[in-house]
Protein backbone atom coordinates (compact mmCIF):
# COMPACT_ATOMS: atom_id res chain seq x y z
CA UNK A 1 0.00 0.00 0.00
CA UNK A 2 1.66 3.38 -0.97
CA UNK A 3 1.64 5.55 2.41
CA UNK A 4 -0.62 8.85 3.13
CA UNK A 5 0.93 11.81 4.01
CA UNK A 6 1.68 11.47 7.95
CA UNK A 7 2.13 7.42 7.83
CA UNK A 8 4.63 5.92 9.14
CA UNK A 9 7.45 3.36 7.35
CA UNK A 10 9.48 0.74 7.72
CA UNK A 11 12.29 3.87 7.74
CA UNK A 12 10.36 6.11 10.39
CA UNK A 13 8.74 3.27 12.69
CA UNK A 14 10.32 4.13 15.92
CA UNK A 15 10.40 0.59 18.02
CA UNK A 16 7.54 -1.36 16.17
CA UNK A 17 5.08 -1.45 19.37
CA UNK A 18 2.34 1.54 18.83
CA UNK A 19 -0.71 2.90 21.48
CA UNK A 20 -3.86 2.69 19.10
CA UNK A 21 -5.34 5.63 21.38
CA UNK A 22 -2.74 8.09 20.12
CA UNK A 23 -4.34 7.74 16.98
CA UNK A 24 -8.01 8.39 18.77
CA UNK A 25 -8.65 11.57 16.95
CA UNK A 26 -12.37 12.98 15.83
CA UNK A 27 -14.38 15.27 14.37
CA UNK A 28 -17.64 16.71 14.73
CA UNK A 29 -18.11 17.16 11.19
CA UNK A 30 -17.57 13.59 10.06
CA UNK A 31 -15.78 10.09 10.33
CA UNK A 32 -11.95 10.75 10.79
CA UNK A 33 -9.51 8.45 9.35
CA UNK A 34 -6.14 9.31 10.87
CA UNK A 35 -2.84 7.73 8.96
CA UNK A 36 -1.15 5.06 10.91
CA UNK A 37 1.96 2.63 8.89
CA UNK A 38 2.22 1.73 5.25
CA UNK A 39 5.22 -0.43 3.73
CA UNK A 40 4.81 0.12 0.12
CA UNK A 41 4.21 -3.17 -0.33
CA UNK A 42 0.93 -4.71 0.91
CA UNK A 43 0.14 -3.48 4.24
CA UNK A 44 -1.66 -0.47 5.72
CA UNK A 45 -3.38 0.87 9.02
CA UNK A 46 -5.37 4.03 9.52
CA UNK A 47 -7.58 4.57 12.50
CA UNK A 48 -10.79 5.00 11.90
CA UNK A 49 -12.69 7.31 14.80
CA UNK A 50 -16.32 7.78 14.87
CA UNK A 51 -18.63 9.86 17.08
CA UNK A 52 -21.95 8.49 17.91
CA UNK A 53 -24.38 8.28 14.95
CA UNK A 54 -21.28 8.79 12.31
CA UNK A 55 -20.13 5.95 10.03
CA UNK A 56 -17.91 4.26 8.12
CA UNK A 57 -19.98 3.55 4.85
CA UNK A 58 -20.85 0.42 2.99
CA UNK A 59 -17.76 -0.12 0.22
CA UNK A 60 -15.56 -3.27 -0.88
CA UNK A 61 -12.30 -3.67 -1.93
CA UNK A 62 -11.36 -5.91 -4.73
CA UNK A 63 -7.95 -6.98 -3.72
CA UNK A 64 -7.37 -6.05 0.16
CA UNK A 65 -8.58 -8.11 3.12
CA UNK A 66 -9.04 -5.99 6.20
CA UNK A 67 -8.88 -6.97 9.91
CA UNK A 68 -10.38 -4.00 12.08
CA UNK A 69 -9.34 -4.13 15.56
CA UNK A 70 -12.01 -1.97 17.65
CA UNK A 71 -10.03 0.26 20.18
CA UNK A 72 -12.74 2.23 21.63
CA UNK A 73 -16.53 2.29 22.47
CA UNK A 74 -19.05 -0.07 20.72
CA UNK A 75 -20.92 0.14 17.39
CA UNK A 76 -22.42 -2.01 14.51
CA UNK A 77 -20.06 -4.18 12.17
CA UNK A 78 -22.62 -3.71 8.53
CA UNK A 79 -21.79 -6.66 6.50
CA UNK A 80 -22.88 -6.99 3.05
CA UNK A 81 -24.75 -4.75 0.61
CA UNK A 82 -27.61 -2.60 1.97
CA UNK A 83 -31.00 -3.39 0.81
CA UNK A 84 -30.24 -7.01 -0.31
CA UNK A 85 -31.08 -10.22 1.48
CA UNK A 86 -27.35 -10.56 2.46
CA UNK A 87 -27.53 -7.46 4.74
CA UNK A 88 -26.99 -7.56 8.07
CA UNK A 89 -25.49 -5.78 11.07
CA UNK A 90 -23.25 -7.33 13.98
CA UNK A 91 -22.87 -5.86 17.30
CA UNK A 92 -19.24 -4.99 18.04
CA UNK A 93 -17.33 -3.47 21.20
CA UNK A 94 -13.84 -2.78 22.07
CA UNK A 95 -10.90 -5.48 22.77
CA UNK A 96 -13.16 -7.50 19.64
CA UNK A 97 -11.56 -8.37 15.56
CA UNK A 98 -13.52 -8.42 13.07
CA UNK A 99 -12.46 -10.23 10.04
CA UNK A 100 -13.08 -8.80 6.46
CA UNK A 101 -12.36 -11.01 3.13
CA UNK A 102 -11.58 -9.53 0.20
CA UNK A 103 -14.40 -8.04 -2.15
CA UNK A 104 -16.60 -8.43 1.00
CA UNK A 105 -19.06 -4.90 0.97
CA UNK A 106 -18.74 -3.74 4.51
CA UNK A 107 -19.03 -0.46 6.90
CA UNK A 108 -19.00 0.58 10.77
CA UNK A 109 -21.76 2.82 12.18
CA UNK A 110 -21.11 4.12 15.84
CA UNK A 111 -24.51 3.16 17.71
CA UNK A 112 -23.20 3.72 21.06
CA UNK A 113 -22.85 7.01 24.01
CA UNK A 114 -19.08 7.30 23.36
CA UNK A 115 -16.66 7.81 20.76
CA UNK A 116 -15.72 4.66 18.85
CA UNK A 117 -12.11 4.39 17.56
CA UNK A 118 -11.05 0.89 15.18
CA UNK A 119 -7.62 0.37 14.01
CA UNK A 120 -8.06 -1.01 10.23
CA UNK A 121 -5.37 -3.17 8.75
CA UNK A 122 -5.25 -3.94 5.11
CA UNK A 123 -3.52 -6.01 2.77
CA UNK A 124 -3.60 -5.33 -0.74
CA UNK A 125 -1.70 -9.03 -1.45
CA UNK A 126 0.69 -6.60 -3.93
CA UNK A 127 -3.07 -5.47 -5.75
CA UNK A 128 -3.71 -1.68 -6.03
CA UNK A 129 -5.53 -0.37 -3.49
CA UNK A 130 -9.31 0.48 -4.59
CA UNK A 131 -12.50 1.67 -2.47
CA UNK A 132 -15.92 0.43 -4.32
CA UNK A 133 -18.89 2.57 -2.96
CA UNK A 134 -22.10 1.48 -4.50
CA UNK A 135 -20.72 0.34 -7.65
CA UNK A 136 -17.94 3.21 -8.08
CA UNK A 137 -14.52 2.19 -7.88
CA UNK A 138 -11.73 4.49 -6.02
CA UNK A 139 -8.31 3.72 -6.80
CA UNK A 140 -5.75 5.36 -4.69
Amino acid sequence: MKPMPGMLTPETLPSGTLDPLQFAKYSEEKANVVPVYADSEDLGIVSWNLLPGQANESHSHPYAAHCFVIVEGEGHYLKGQPGTAEYAEYPIKAGQTVVIPRNQVHGIRNTGKTPLSYFGITTTAGGEYARVVDGVVHKY
